[in-house]
C-alpha cells in the first residue's frame, strides 16, 4: 500500500485534459460544436464571432496575457503613497 500520493504536474495534468478534449472535438460532429458555441453564448454565424478566434485569423497578443495588470496597479499606487509619506514606511531590523 501506498504512504503517499505522487502530485502530478500542472503542465501534465493541463496536456491530458488538453489531449481528452481534442479527441472529443475531433470525434463531435460540425452540429454538436455549433451547439457548444452557442451555449457559451457565441454566434458562430456571425462574421468575425470569439468562435473562431485564433482560428480564421491570428490572436494578437495582449499584455494582460502576461502579466497580472490589477496587482502591478496596487503595488504602483502603494509605492507612490509610500513616497509621498502617506503610508507608513517599512522599518528593517538591522
Amino acid at each position: 500500500m501506498r504512504n503517499s500520493l505522487k502530485i502530478a504536474a500542472p503542465v501534465a495534468t493541463l496536456t491530458r485534459v488538453l489531449a481528452a478534449l481534442e479527441f472529443e472535438l475531433v470525434n463531435a460532429t460540425d452540429e454538436e460544436i455549433l451547439e457548444a458555441a452557442r451555449d457559451l453564448g457565441m454566434d458562430p454565424e456571425m462574421k468575425g464571432s470569439a468562435a473562431f478566434l485564433g482560428l480564421t485569423y491570428p490572436v494578437r497578443a495582449r499584455l494582460a496575457d502576461y502579466f497580472d495588470l490589477e496587482a502591478i496597479r496596487n503595488a504602483r499606487a502603494a509605492a507612490t503613497e509610500r513616497l509621498a509619506g502617506k503610508a507608513p514606511k517599512i522599518e528593517h531590523d538591522e
